[in-house]
């Protein structure tokens, strides 16, 4: 059994026009095989930073997945209780029904602090033993949080966003 966190790129970075945009339906489709794969090799447990982008879809793939799977347990690790306080309405309730599925929910802070953001990246590391991310390469958290992973020598799994 080994446990499995998700990095990437919030939807502002990524080349996607709309839900339906048939480069996001096929990184999704590239996202899920991978993590059913993860699941056969003995991934139990998950973590989610919650973001907008990478972060949500990750954490719906893997509830997704639980009715195949019901050992599998999904974690939200947020970084603040104030963390959608300036998000629309639709993205404040997709995070608010994965957050009612989640096994588990780590805050790192009551509220918004210049670190919280970089203390869950870190978070997501330190609780995995694989990381999938999102990525391009381009600099920002989730380049971070890839090079904090290779730092501590866990195992990254890059899913290119197109």
């Amino acid at each position: 059994m080994y446990s499995v966190s998700f990095t990437g790129h919030r939807p502002e970075k990524l080349p996607y026009f709309c839900d339906d945009d048939p480069m996001l339906v096929d990184m999704k489709e590239r996202l899920k095989i991978q993590i059913e794969k993860l699941i056969a090799e003995g991934a139990e447990c998950f973590y989610s930073g919650m973001a907008r982008g990478a972060d949500i879809w990750c954490a719906q793939i893997v509830i997704e997945l639980k009715n195949k799977y019901p050992d599998i347990k999904l974690s939200a690790v947020i970084p603040c209780k104030t963390q959608t306080e300036k998000w629309d309405e639709t993205s404040t309730a997709v995070y608010n029904d994965i957050l009612s599925k989640c096994d588990k929910t780590i805050y790192i802070s009551d509220k918004y602090t210049k670190t919280c953001m970089l203390k869950r990246d870190r978070a997501l590391v330190e609780l995995c033993d694989v990381l999938v991310a999102v990525f391009d390469g381009t600099k920002g958290g989730t380049k971070y949080t890839v090079e904090y992973a290779q730092k501590m020598h866990k195992k990254v799994i890059i899913i290119p966003p197109m």
